[in-house]
C-alpha cells in the first residue's frame, strides 16, 4: 500500500438549509441540490482506493457550508429593524444554530462523509469566506457530532470511536512540505479578504461585534444585498459580478431591482453610521486574536516567518469602511462620466442644430435634416446603452490569486498550490523565482454560477475536484451518469 495518501480536493459546495420540512420544498436560497451525486462520488472514491490499495484524504476546501447566503434566522420580539430584515449579527451561538439547521437539511451529504470515514480515510475541513465560522469550537462540534452520528447509525458506535480521529478541522490551510499548499484563497481576492482571518480565540461580545466590522466587500454584498433578490441570485465569489447582476436584473427583473433598492435605502444610512462609529479598540482585539493564533500556527507547522509572509500577502482593501469609500468613488466616477458624455452630446447636438439652421434650403429640407440628426443621436444613445449592458466585465478576477500562488510557491518550494473561491477551474504554470516547476490549480465548484464568456464544452454544473497523486495533480469532474470521474475540459485562451 502507498504510504503517501492521494489528496482529493473539493471546494465551494455552498450547502444551505436544504428542504423545508413544513413544505417539502427547498428553502429559497439553497444552492446545493447534489447530495446523492456527492454520496455516489464518495462511494466511488472509496471503492477505487480499496481496489488500488491507494489511501486518500478528502479535503473540503472552504465554503462547504454557506452561512451568508441563507434564509433569515428567526429573531426575538426585541430585535432591531436591521436584525429583522437581515438576521442577527453572527456569534458562535447563532452560527451553531444555523449550522444545526444546515446539517439537518442534508443527511445524505453527511452520509457521504461518514462513508469515507468508516472506510478508514480522512476528511479534512478548511474554512472559506462563507463559512469562516467553522473555526469556532461550537460550530465545529456541531458538524463533527452530526457526521459521527451518521457513522453510528450506519456502522455502529464502535466504528465511530475507531475513526473519529480521522475527521479534522484546520483553521486556515493544509500544507505538506515539498508537496502541496492548499487553502480557500479568499485572502488574495481584494473584495473578499479578511484583515483578521483567524478567529478561534474570539470570545467577548465586543470582539464578536468587530467581526462584523471586518467583513469583506463580497461578504457584505452577499448578505445585505444579493440575498434580497431571492432564488434568482447566483452565487459569485466576488463583487466583480455587480455589473452582471445589474445588467441581468435591468433586462429581466426591473421591478424587483427597484423594490430591493427602495427597501435597502434605510440600511445604507445605517452602514455609514456604523462605519463612522467603528472603534479602534475593537479592531485591536481582533488583531490580537488573529496574531496569537498566527504565532501558534507558525510554531506548530514549522513554517515560522514564512507563514507570516504568506499572511502578509492578503489583499485587505474590502472591509466595510473601504466598501463605502469604494462605492462612493465608483458613483462619482459614473456620475462624472455621465455628465461629461451628456455635455459633449448636448454640445454636438446644438452644433448640428446650428449648422442645419445656417444651411440654405426650404423648410422641408431643414425639417428632414433635423429629424435625421435626432434619429442619429437616438441610435447613438441606444448603442451606448446596449454596449454598457452587454459588454463583458473587464479584467479576469483570478490574477491576484495567481500572483499569490506564485509567491507561496517561492516561499515554500512546493510544486502545487491549490485554491478554490473563484468557482473557475484553473490550471496555470507558475514561474517562481529561484526556478523549479510549480503549478497553480483552482478546483472550481459543484453548483451553477455565472461563468465567463468563453464557450467551452461543459455542463452547467461540473462537479469538479482536484486529484493529487504523489507530486502530480489533475483537475477532474464526477459524472453521476457514467459513475466515473473524467478529465476537466480546459482550453488555451488569449487571456487565460
Amino acid at each position: 500500500m502507498s504510504t503517501t495518501p492521494d489528496l482529493i480536493v473539493v471546494s465551494d459546495l455552498h450547502i444551505g438549509l436544504g428542504k423545508n420540512p413544513e413544505t417539502g420544498r427547498y428553502y429559497e436560497l439553497e444552492a446545493f441540490f447534489y447530495d446523492d451525486d456527492f454520496r455516489s462520488f464518495c462511494v466511488h472514491l472509496c471503492e477505487r482506493a480499496q481496489a488500488e490499495a491507494r489511501p486518500f484524504r478528502l479535503l473540503l476546501n472552504g465554503d462547504t457550508f454557506d452561512l451568508l447566503r441563507i434564509d433569515k434566522v428567526p429573531t426575538t420580539a426585541g430585535a432591531t429593524m436591521r436584525e429583522r430584515r437581515f438576521g442577527p449579527a453572527m456569534t458562535p451561538e447563532i452560527a451553531t444554530a444555523m449550522m444545526a439547521q444546515i446539517v439537518a437539511g442534508h443527511p445524505v451529504f453527511l452520509d457521504a462523509l461518514a462513508h469515507v470515514l468508516a472506510c478508514g480515510y480522512e476528511v479534512i475541513f478548511l474554512p472559506g469566506n462563507h463559512d469562516l465560522e467553522i473555526q469556532w469550537p461550537s460550530v465545529e462540534a456541531e458538524i463533527r457530532n452530526a457526521i459521527l452520528q451518521r457513522i453510528t447509525l450506519h456502522h455502529g458506535e464502535q466504528r465511530r470511536d475507531e475513526v473519529a480521529g480521522k475527521l479534522q478541522f484546520r483553521p486556515w490551510f493544509y500544507h505538506e512540505p515539498g508537496r502541496v499548499w492548499i487553502e480557500h484563497g479568499c485572502q488574495y481576492d481584494p473584495e473578499n479578504a479578511f484583515r483578521y482571518l483567524l478567529r478561534t480565540n474570539i470570545e467577548s461580545e465586543q470582539e464578536l461585534a468587530g467581526t462584523e466590522v471586518d467583513q469583506p466587500l463580497g461578504n457584505f454584498f452577499q448578505r445585505y444585498l444579493y440575498n434580497a433578490f431571492g432564488h434568482i441570485t447566483f452565487i459569485v465569489p466576488s463583487t466583480r459580478a455587480n455589473l452582471r447582476y445589474f445588467k441581468w436584473l435591468v433586462v429581466h427583473q426591473p421591478n424587483l431591482l427597484l423594490r430591493v433598492v427602495a427597501s435597502h435605502a434605510r440600511f445604507w444610512w445605517q452602514v455609514v453610521r456604523r462605519v463612522t462609529r467603528a472603534k479602534g479598540s475593537t479592531k485591536r482585539k481582533l488583531q490580537k486574536a488573529h496574531n496569537t493564533k498566527l504565532h501558534e500556527l507558525a510554531d506548530s507547522s514549522g513554517l515560522g516567518q514564512r507563514l507570516h509572509a504568506i499572511d502578509a500577502l492578503k489583499t485587505v482593501r474590502g472591509d466595510i469602511s473601504q466598501t463605502v469609500r469604494s462605492l462612493g468613488w465608483q458613483a462619482l466616477r459614473v456620475l462624472g462620466a455621465a455628465t461629461l458624455v451628456g455635455l459633449l452630446t448636448l454640445g454636438l447636438w446644438f452644433a448640428g442644430f446650428h449648422l442645419i439652421g445656417q444651411l440654405r434650403g426650404g423648410f422641408f429640407v431643414k425639417a428632414a435634416l433635423f429629424l435625421l440628426l435626432d434619429f442619429l443621436f437616438l441610435l447613438l444613445a441606444m448603442g451606448g446603452i446596449a454596449y454598457a449592458l452587454l459588454r463583458s466585465a473587464a479584467g479576469p478576477a483570478n490574477r491576484p490569486l495567481r500572483r499569490a500562488a506564485r509567491k507561496i510557491a517561492e516561499y515554500l518550494r512546493v510544486p502545487l498550490v491549490v485554491f478554490g473561491h473563484t468557482h473557475d477551474e484553473i490550471l496555470w504554470k507558475l514561474s517562481p523565482r529561484g526556478g523549479g516547476a510549480s503549478w497553480y490549480f483552482n478546483t472550481g465548484t459543484w453548483i451553477a454560477v455565472f461563468t465567463h464568456d468563453v464557450l467551452i464544452p461543459r455542463d452547467r454544473v461540473q462537479y469538479t475536484f482536484l486529484h493529487i497523486h504523489g507530486h502530480e495533480a489533475e483537475l477532474r469532474h464526477w459524472s453521476p451518469g457514467r459513475g466515473a470521474d473524467l478529465p476537466v475540459v480546459l482550453l488555451d485562451e488569449h487571456d487565460a
